[in-house]
This record gives C-alpha cells, structure tokens and sequence, in this order.
C-alpha cells in the first residue's frame, strides 16, 4: 500500500492525471483500490482533484 502511494506521487510530479492514466504509470491493477487510495490521499492533502478536468494533481 505504502509503495502504490509512492507511485502515485511520482506519476501526478509531471501532470495531472486521469484516474486511468495514474493506475497506468503507477502500476496499480485494481481501479477501485486506486480510488480509494487516491481520495485516502485527497484527504490527507496530498492530492487534490480538478473536477473541472477530471484530473488528479499534487495538492
């Protein structure tokens, strides 16, 4: 879990990403254990969501 988060880190530093293209770059297989994850990270302020764009990005 602590690896999928360092990942995610990484893949959002060169742009905001859609749900998709994180699960990509980040190498997680399973779309809703990225979800989940990723509004884990929103919560904790370590990512926010442009509901605009429909894009993650490093809060």
């Amino acid at each position: 879990m602590l690896n999928d988060r360092e990942n995610i880190l990484v893949a959002l530093r060169e742009k905001p990403l859609k749900v998709y293209e994180v699960m990509k770059r980040a190498n997680v297989v399973n779309e809703e254990a990225c979800q989940s994850l990723l509004l884990k990270m929103r919560d904790e302020g370590l990512v926010k969501f442009d509901i605009h764009k429909g894009r993650w990005l490093i809060g």
